[in-house]
């Protein structure tokens, strides 16, 4: 795996994660995760218990409101209210952390642009940290973009930071890009722009198409869109022509944050939250 936290996009923050990390593990302590009961603070507890199972380190997982009542040896994630960036107190050794903005790609003038780094990357950044080849680490890596993915900035503008971590996760051979005919099991309940039908039967014929007839066939599919406000023409290009795959999976990373939308309206906040934990951690999917 490449070095997440020593890119360019964690460089505004490298310092203090690397400082707050360092001396947690020191202590040699029993070290608290807390976070919201939300999506993304799930999808940012999973790779920090990942790398602590990796290495044996004591830990505790600690979800709801975060009130001023924080343990000291804790690592806190922020995704509710106005807090941004991260911080480190020495004296009662807490590791906050929450959605900042980072320079990730520099336009044709040379001038940068700017997206957010979620706690989701920040959190997939500690994780190798603490531990750079464990096997959870690894079977989780894919996760790592999916805070940019759920991220307002992707319905509403191109975001450079989802595409620099695509790109990453891409040229080490974590993911694979692949158009929305090519996924196995692709989710596509809860896209009404989508005829399913259509898309079976485009995929059944996919592999005799030539790149013409295939971009023919796309825009076929999703004409529906066209005359609707979401999804964001970014997002839409990630839905249908840019469908994120790992080893293994079935369904893309896409799909399956839709489907796990499902836990969260039947189940308290708390328990969904404990739920998607567990099962990236025993499956690397949702």
């Amino acid at each position: 795996m490449r070095d997440l936290i020593s890119t360019d996009l964690f460089s505004g923050i490298e310092k203090t994660i690397r400082t707050g990390i360092s001396q947690l593990m020191e202590q040699g302590q029993r070290i608290s995760i807390i976070s919201d009961a939300n999506l993304l603070g799930a999808l940012s507890i999973a790779p920090l218990e990942a790398s602590f199972i990796d290495s044996n380190l004591p830990y505790r997982r600690r979800i709801g409101n975060i009130d001023y009542t924080v343990p000291g040896n804790s690592i806190v994630i922020h995704n509710n209210g106005d807090t941004k960036g991260v911080s480190w107190d020495n004296g009662k050794k807490i590791l906050s952390i929450s959605e900042t903005l980072s320079p990730a790609l520099s336009g044709h003038l040379g001038d940068d642009k700017i997206g957010p780094i979620t706690t989701v990357a920040m959190c997939h950044s500690i994780a190798q940290l603490v531990s750079p080849s464990g096997i959870l680490v690894r079977k989780i890596r894919p996760w790592a973009i999916s805070g940019n993915w759920i991220h307002a900035c992707m319905d509403m503008t191109y975001d450079p930071v989802y595409v620099s971590l695509k790109e990453l996760l891409t040229l080490e051979g974590t993911i694979r890009v692949i158009p929305i005919p090519e996924v196995p099991s692709p989710n596509v309940d809860s896209l009404d722009f989508i005829d399913e039908n259509l898309l079976i039967g485009i995929s059944d014929r996919w592999g005799s198409m030539g790149e013409e007839g295939r971009a023919r066939s796309l825009s076929h599919l999703c004409r529906g869109a066209l005359d609707s406000a979401s999804p964001s023409t970014s997002r839409l290009e990630e839905i249908v022509w840019n469908c994120i795959l790992a080893s293994g999976w079935e369904v893309d990373l896409a799909s399956q944050i839709r489907a796990s939308s499902i836990i969260w309206k039947n189940k308290d906040p708390k328990i969904a939250a404990s739920d998607t934990i567990d099962m990236l951690l025993r499956c690397g999917r949702l």
